[in-house]
């Protein structure tokens, strides 16, 4: 029988940066969903997005602490999808 691939735990300053990280984001009104992110065998990087007019970011739940700190620092200091300004069509013509 297999055991179970156990990690050591974050340490105390990393758990509290990503507790740092998921207060910011309940601030922002912005849901965190830790999960397996796989479809038909392809794992799924995460990202965010807006459901129903809500803003929810997905995570893999395999990523190390580290990794998931990068990830939410990334996500959380750019400006959420409502935030983002409607892309002009004539604009968005003249860069072709």
């Amino acid at each position: 029988m297999k055991s179970k691939k156990r990690g050591r735990a974050p340490s105390p300053a990393l758990q509290n940066r990503l507790t740092e990280l998921e207060d910011m984001a309940t601030e922002k009104g912005v849901q965190i969903h830790y999960d397996l992110l796989e479809a038909a065998g392809l794992k799924l990087k995460g990202g965010i997005c807006t459901i129903r007019g809500e803003n929810h970011i997905f995570v893999d739940k395999r990523k190390s602490t580290a990794d998931i700190i990068e990830f939410l620092e990334d996500h959380l200091t750019r400006p959420l999808p409502k935030d983002v300004p409607p892309i002009d069509k004539e604009t968005d013509e003249n860069r072709l």
